[in-house]
């Protein structure tokens, strides 16, 4: 830590010369004069910046510091003393934590966390966030950064855990750093990651019935969220709908959630594939086989009657 200072030398009694500067102090503080030497004219008066430096290990408290100015004129060595006072308070200083610091995630699916971090000893500034994340598809994406921060004050910003259906089983140890000029600080976040439980799906109902749409009333049995992203509609001639780059709703569990299925000219990209023009809309009284494709690839298959 350090502070600056002015110190003034001014001629009297007609003084001209070099005057060169020294301090005693106790142990743990540093002072540099610049200049340490300075040539003073008659009559006149010269400045010098003093800086105070403290050891990281110096104590906190309030030091005398003894300015002293030497110069020699003829046969004489001449001699002033000032006092200064340089007083070591607290280094600003932040801490950074995760809350919570543990999150179970399901391989194929995402979970959060907040990073909270305080600043105390009158720190005021920027705090830079980053993360080292262990190898194994795992991947990490924050909110705000940098994050500003005042002594006494907490802020808080997202961080965003995800992994892939090729994400090991296990604990995962996250660390994640906050910098601010030569402070930093880290600390660690654990990532449980588990295997999905089998996916179950069952369909409650069927509403909203239209020639060329109608919608599923779907729940979730399981304990883990269902993404449906595809789906196909069969007739009983075999002629078949497919649309694969469905953006179908995510169903926590224990939850119900609507499902609309497209066909025909309601699905601009949807595919066909069957005897041309036969299977181009719901006929009432009609059975159809409706195939639901999750994002971890379970098949769910329902027999609807329009």
């Amino acid at each position: 830590m350090n502070a600056t200072s002015t110190v003034t030398i001014l001629s009297t009694q007609g003084f001209t010369g070099t005057v060169t500067l020294t301090a005693q102090v106790a142990s743990g503080i540093v002072i540099i004069f610049n200049p340490s030497g300075v040539n003073v004219p008659v009559g006149g008066t010269v400045t010098s910046i003093t800086t105070a430096q403290a050891a990281e290990n110096a104590s906190l408290g309030t030091y005398n510091v003894i300015v002293t100015g030497m110069a020699v004129a003829g046969r004489k060595v001449l001699s002033s003393s000032a006092l200064l006072t340089a007083t070591v308070n607290p280094q600003g200083n932040f801490g950074v934590y995760a809350y919570p610091y543990s999150i179970t995630v399901v391989a194929g699916f995402t979970n959060s966390t907040s990073i909270i971090l305080y600043g105390r000893n009158g720190f005021n500034g920027s705090v830079t966030l980053s993360a080292t994340v262990p190898f194994g598809f795992l991947g990490v994406m924050g909110g705000q950064n940098p994050v500003k921060l005042t002594s006494g004050a907490t802020s808080n910003t997202s961080l965003l855990v995800s992994t892939t259906t090729s994400t090991a089983p296990g604990k995962y140890n996250v660390t994640i750093t906050g910098s601010s000029g030569t402070v930093s600080h880290s600390c660690i976040l654990v990532v449980n990651v588990v295997d999905p439980s089998p996916e179950s799906l069952s369909l409650l109902g069927v509403t909203n019935k239209f020639p060329t749409n109608l919608t599923l009333s779907l729940h979730n049995n399981g304990d883990t969220p269902i993404t449906l992203q595809s789906y196909s509609v069969t007739d009983i001639s075999g002629d078949m709908w497919t649309l694969t780059n469905w953006t179908g709703p995510t169903i926590s569990p224990g939850s119900n959630s609507s499902a609309v299925i497209l066909i025909g000219s309601s699905c601009n990209t949807c595919t066909y594939k069957g005897i041309i023009d036969l299977f181009q809309q719901f006929v009432p009284g009609h059975t159809y086989l409706i195939t639901i494709t999750t994002k971890l690839n379970s098949q769910f298959t329902f027999t609807v009657v329009f």
